[in-house]
This record gives structure tokens, sequence and C-alpha cells, in this order.
């Protein structure tokens, strides 16, 4: 049986007709090993075109699906739609891209290796890991499988409950990662290429004048939860599924000091005082707080310390604010 008749191909889209005919020509490149594949696009109601560049494409490859649903469910519903229909879909593995991807088959032979192995997952991305040696880190695996397309899965692991699952952790922008961490918490065989062949495409070359996992919702229907989330508070929600605690600061530690997360230490420090150390949003600060290390909660504290010293001149109040946050610290190791 060839890699064909094993992978499912699934392509989500919303508005952004630009970047998913750059994305179409290189699926469908003549040198591409994907281009006559069984592929599914979800488009998520878009009103901008993409329908016409759509119909262009299946007018020359019949092997292609169009699904637009009646009405713009999210970008992350997308997500576990796609998840979902692989279910049934009557094939080994799945493949979920995006519109605005970034293709590589250099590295095909080994996928197909992998595949032909019966690896459980397969990670086909590889621009987080910092080297060759973190490849082997779950750690470092979670956080690049985070990225969507990095994922070639098994169908017969996408079940009632991971599906569930994934639609109720929309709200972390990572349902996908659901997933990931169940087979970790399995022992699954994941693999890891030794060359990616696919990187998120969104900063390069084309403009998206919105890149937010909200796009195309009325501000007024977004519950606050949902509004205020950024990437490193739904990806502290979704790392809690985890059964290793150890793992899932080990997931913090290697996703803050990537260059398109935070790039340093100190900038987070900033970015959770700033976003989230105040009394309205206090929760979401301790959702993120709980899952570091002791070490990075009490650089966190020196942080706070020095920066209410710039604020606040009585010397008394902020020993008063050091000592409830210590006391904060201490209680929630």
């Amino acid at each position: 049986m060839s890699i064909k008749d094993k992978l499912k191909i699934y392509l989500i889209t919303y508005n952004r007709k630009d970047t998913l005919i750059r994305t179409f020509e290189q699926i469908f490149a003549n040198n591409s090993p994907i281009k006559d594949f069984d592929i599914t696009i979800l488009n998520n109601h878009s009103d901008d075109g993409t329908d016409d560049v759509i119909k262009v494409y299946q007018d020359k490859f019949p092997n292609i699906e169009h699904i637009k649903h009646s009405v713009n469910i999210g970008g992350n519903a997308n997500i576990c739609r796609a998840f979902e229909l692989s279910a049934s879909c009557g094939y080994e593995y799945a493949w979920i891209l995006c519109d605005d991807d970034i293709m590589d088959f250099s590295a095909w032979d080994e996928l197909e290796m992998c595949i032909n192995q019966k690896k459980d997952l397969i990670c086909v991305s590889d621009y987080s890991f910092p080297n060759e040696k973190s490849k082997k880190n779950l750690a470092n695996q979670i956080f690049q499988l985070a990225f969507v397309p990095a994922n070639i899965f098994k169908t017969e692991y996408i079940t009632d409950s991971i599906v569930s699952s994934m639609y109720e952790c929309i709200y972390t922008m990572f349902p996908q990662t659901c997933l990931s961490t169940y087979l970790i918490n399995n022992n699954k065989d994941i693999c890891v290429l030794k060359k990616g062949i696919v990187i998120n495409g969104c900063c390069y070359g084309l403009d998206h004048k919105d890149s937010s996992y909200t796009r195309g919702m009325q501000l007024d229907t977004i519950i606050e939860r949902k509004s205020i989330t950024n990437w490193i508070l739904g990806y502290s929600n979704i790392i809690t599924l985890l059964m290793d605690k150890h793992l899932a600061k080990n997931c913090i530690e290697a996703a803050i000091p990537y260059k398109d997360i935070y790039g340093s230490w100190t900038k987070f420090y900033e970015d959770l005082f700033v976003r989230y150390f105040n009394f309205v949003y206090f929760n979401y600060f301790y959702e993120i707080f709980k899952t570091l290390y002791k070490k990075r909660k009490l650089e966190f504290l020196n942080f706070v310390f020095l920066e209410y010293q710039k604020k606040i001149k009585s010397r008394l109040k902020i020993l008063k604010i050091s000592k409830i946050i210590k006391i904060y610290i201490l209680l929630n190791r």
C-alpha cells in the first residue's frame, strides 16, 4: 500500500486568499509528493474570494474536496473539526495543514519510512528545536507539536474522549495539544524528522492583517476568558493535561526563551507583570505562575520588588508587598 493510501490531508482556511494561493502552489507543484493525495479543505466561511481560488484548483485537481462552513466557527473550532473528521476518514494517518504553511519536501523519504514503521505520531517541523539533541526532549517536542501542521498522527487515537477534550480546550488556543499530551502520558512512539517539512508561514513575505485566534468574531460576543488569553496563558493551561508535572514545568522552560514567544525570561516577567499581575486578572496570573519552577517564581518576585520600588517611595509598603508575595510563593511551590 502506498503512502497516498495511508495519509489523509486536511487544510483549514479563513480569509487568507493570498497565503492560500502560496500554499496551494507548493502542495500542487509538479514535484510535490502530495499533489495527488486526498485533500479536504475546511473553509471557515471565507468572504474574501477564497472560494474562487479553491474552485480554480478543484478544476485542475479532482482529489480536492471543499467543505465551506455555513458560519465562521472560529479558528480553533475549525482545527477541532479537522481532527473530528479524521476519526472516520478511513485512513491510517492524517495531517492538518494551514493556509499559510511553507513546505520543503526534501525529507519526504524519511516521513514515508516513519509511516511504514507505524509510528504513533510524527513531528514534521523542527524550527523550534534549539539543537539536534533537543529533538529527543519531550518538553521541546510538545512545544513544537503545538504547531498544528507539525503533527502527522494515527487516526485511531482520535477517540470520543480526545475530540471532546479538544472542543473543551478551544479557550486555551491549543486544542491540538490534547493529542500529543495524551500520547506522551501513555508512552506512545513519537518520531521527530531529522529535517522539517513544514514551517509556520505567517511571518514570511505576506502580511497578515489579523493573526489573532478571535479574528472574524464580534468583540461583544467574546467572553473575557477568551479575549484576555494570550499565548503563555493558553499554553500554561493546556500542559496541565500532562500527568508528569515536572515535565509540564519543563514545557514552560522550553517555550519562554524561544525567539517568537518571549526570547528571554525578563521579557516574560515584564509581560506577566503588566498583563496579569493585578486584582482584576490575578486568577489568570496564578494559572501561569503555578506552572513555573520555584527558581522562576523567585526571579519574578525580585522583578516585582524592583518594579514597586520604582513606583512606591514607602519602604514599609514595599516590604509588606514583598512579604505577601513570598508567602504566596511558599504556599504554592
